[in-house]
């Protein structure tokens, strides 16, 4: 599976690629932990409660806004997932927005 991940100005905003292995039950969050300790720990993103309550982790996914601890991968689902910040907040680092 492919996952381009938005990279702030340090990255000169562009879409960073990562070819990782995943499985259908895991979340944006966990595909995300995953790439930070796997492949490049310098990723940004932000997640707190993991039960969909704190609203930390909301990112666009594949251009839709959703909770990267709620989100899991389907079988409908492209092999392709693009992760961008929300717009209309401050960015901080890549996902992470305030």
């Amino acid at each position: 599976m492919k996952v381009m991940v938005a990279r702030s100005a340090d990255k000169g905003n562009v879409l960073q690629t990562f070819e990782i292995c995943a499985s259908k039950e895991q979340t944006v969050v966990e595909i995300l932990e995953t790439i930070q300790r796997q492949y490049d720990p310098t990723v940004a993103f932000s997640y707190s409660c993991r039960s969909g309550l704190c609203g930390t982790c909301i990112m666009l996914i594949n251009g839709k806004p959703a909770l990267g601890c709620l989100t899991k991968l389907s079988g409908e689902q492209e092999e392709t997932i693009t992760l961008r910040p929300l717009p209309g907040k401050t960015l901080i680092s890549d996902l992470v927005v305030t």
